[in-house]
């Protein structure tokens, strides 16, 4: 299995959840020896929100990038990308962003879009409480949810990467919501690989999982093997939301490619 380990293809700045600026991201990451670093601020989304990043702040994020690429050149490769939230319902919405022109576009999906309203499921735990409820604690059909809106959105051909795969184990500590060797969850994740290879998207390696009540990275190791085995290119991201933590957890994915 190949992958760069000293470039991060995940983080995100004040212009939207992250603590940091562009500068001192870029000045961390030559720090700490990164290659290549891909800014990928959460996209601005239809709906009030506080942690996505607001419409008329996208030309000003992309010159702060591109001031960033020269201020840099020969230092550290530095890419211009967003994470896209993918949501069937709002695809026009999308569609309108993408056409910006960016070097790299992350596919993910922290909501489902039902009765109206989005409905968290990368946030708390009582977030994850008011999903399943959505849903009459049908945890099966959530999921099933889940990887038929990422399939949607690996099929539109619009994106490079899909972002922590299985996100949807984020609260689901000693198996308590769903088992992941359970028949029907192994067949709609593999099904999803199946997609993402047919369709030659690449599958990030998410380290910040390690810090979700989870404590393992997205996707777990047995998705890793699964992807390795379809010969889906991995790309490796920390997820980070400030400086400190780019390249967060990469010496344990090191780890893991050896066992």
């Amino acid at each position: 299995m190949k992958i760069d380990l000293k470039s991060d293809y995940h983080m995100h700045t004040v212009y939207s959840d992250g603590k940091a600026t562009i500068a001192e991201m870029v000045e961390s990451a030559i720090q700490k020896g990164m290659d290549q670093i891909t800014f990928t601020d959460h996209m601005p989304l239809p709906w009030d929100n506080n942690y996505a990043m607001r419409i008329d702040d996208i030309e000003k994020y992309k010159q702060e990038i591109d001031l960033a690429k020269k201020n840099n050149l020969g230092k550290i490769k530095i890419n211009e990308g967003l994470e896209f939230e993918f949501l069937p319902t709002f695809m026009p919405w999308i569609q309108s962003i993408i056409n910006k022109g960016w070097d790299y576009k992350i596919l993910s999906v922290h909501n489902i879009y039902k009765n109206n309203q989005p409905l968290d499921i990368n946030g708390s735990a009582a977030d994850f409480s008011i999903l399943l409820e959505n849903f009459d604690h049908d945890i099966k059909a959530v999921c099933l949810k889940y990887y038929n809106i990422i399939q949607t959105g690996v099929q539109s051909g619009w994106f490079d990467t899909v972002g922590h795969l299985d996100v949807i184990k984020k609260h689901n500590s000693n198996q308590q919501y769903f088992d992941e060797r359970a028949p029907w969850y192994r067949s709609i994740v593999l099904e999803t690989l199946d997609i993402i290879k047919t369709q030659g998207m690449k599958m990030e390696v998410n380290m910040s999982g390690l810090n979700d009540p989870v404590k393992v990275q997205h996707p777990s190791k047995w998705i890793i093997q699964e992807a390795e085995k379809r010969k889906i290119p991995m790309v490796l991201s920390s997820d980070s939301h400030n400086s400190d933590a780019i390249g967060q957890n990469f010496n344990t994915i090191e780890q893991l490619l050896q066992k």
